[in-house]
């Protein structure tokens, strides 16, 4: 697997997210997830809730990252979600409110490639100012996906 999370971003895994709390949003995501993976919706709901009782995926600066791993798909799935408005009930690590959220589904089987992808996204969304541009971008696809495939 290149190390690079961008060659799994696509416009459709591209949401602009109206939810108006951390449940609405992750529906959304969950839903487009399941859309794009072919996976069972309920699968992926719990998965990723399980996660989340674990440890909070939000990470702060307006970023949250959650990560799951399920059988019976081929690659990685990224979707990018830009809040509409500030979510504050995310339970991010510094307390602020998400705007933008990163939402991976990888294969089970390869946990090397799985920390590679975990950690290309990790290592782009660092940088303040690509959050600031992907929330100035209100979930435009078209706009989102020039600024992360630009960012490379």
């Amino acid at each position: 697997m290149k190390n690079d999370f961008s060659q799994f971003v696509t416009k459709e895994s591209i949401l602009s997210l109206s939810g108006r709390n951390k449940l609405e949003v992750m529906d959304q995501l969950i839903t487009r997830a399941a859309e794009l993976s072919k996976l069972d919706r309920d699968v992926i709901f719990r998965l990723i809730w399980k996660r989340e009782q674990m440890m909070t995926t939000g990470v702060g600066g307006q970023l949250a990252l959650p990560h799951i791993r399920a059988n019976d798909i081929l690659h990685p799935f990224v979707l990018i979600g830009i809040c509409e408005t500030p979510i504050t009930d995310y339970q991010g690590q510094d307390d602020q409110p998400v705007r933008v959220i990163v939402f991976t589904v990888a294969p089970d089987e390869n946990q090397e490639d799985y920390l590679q992808l975990l950690s290309s996204i990790s290592r782009r969304f660092r940088n303040s100012d690509l959050i600031t541009k992907l929330i100035e971008t209100d979930g435009r696809a078209d706009d989102v996906y020039a600024l992360i495939h630009s960012e490379e």
